[in-house]
């Protein structure tokens, strides 16, 4: 939020990004295909993922507030294909974190079958 006087304090969203996650963070390599209602399609790579959303990796140019339709691939052991909803919370160089809008009743890495995990926690200094 910009400031509309210079001796207003600043408000908390001004010196550190908040993190609205539920659950750990775990390191992912699935891979991703991802399109929007107004036609925007694309690809990329989960980077990390949580019971509340994950930070995708992709060169897809994407506002915020969007919903996508995503098709979670899995790695390269994967045998299963997981279709859901998430709504892009958040724009990085980069990539982009998503807010999960449903969610398999089971975890992402058991629901598309990868029999070779990817998955670690991620060190909280790089959170």
């Amino acid at each position: 939020m910009p400031r509309t006087n210079d001796d207003a304090p600043a408000s908390p969203r001004d010196d550190a990004q908040i993190d609205h996650r539920w659950g750990e963070r775990i390191r992912c390599k699935a891979h991703v295909r991802f399109s929007t209602g107004t036609g925007i399609t694309g690809a990329g790579k989960i980077r990390d993922i949580s019971s509340s959303g994950a930070f995708i990796e992709t060169s897809a140019e994407l506002p915020v507030e969007v919903q996508l339709d995503l098709f979670i691939l899995g790695n390269e052991s994967a045998h299963e294909v997981v279709e859901t909803t998430a709504m892009i919370v958040r724009v990085e160089r980069g990539g982009i974190a998503v807010e999960w809008c449903s969610t398999p009743p089971r975890s992402i890495c058991s629901a598309i079958g990868c029999s070779v995990p990817c998955a670690e926690p991620v060190p909280a200094n790089q959170k």
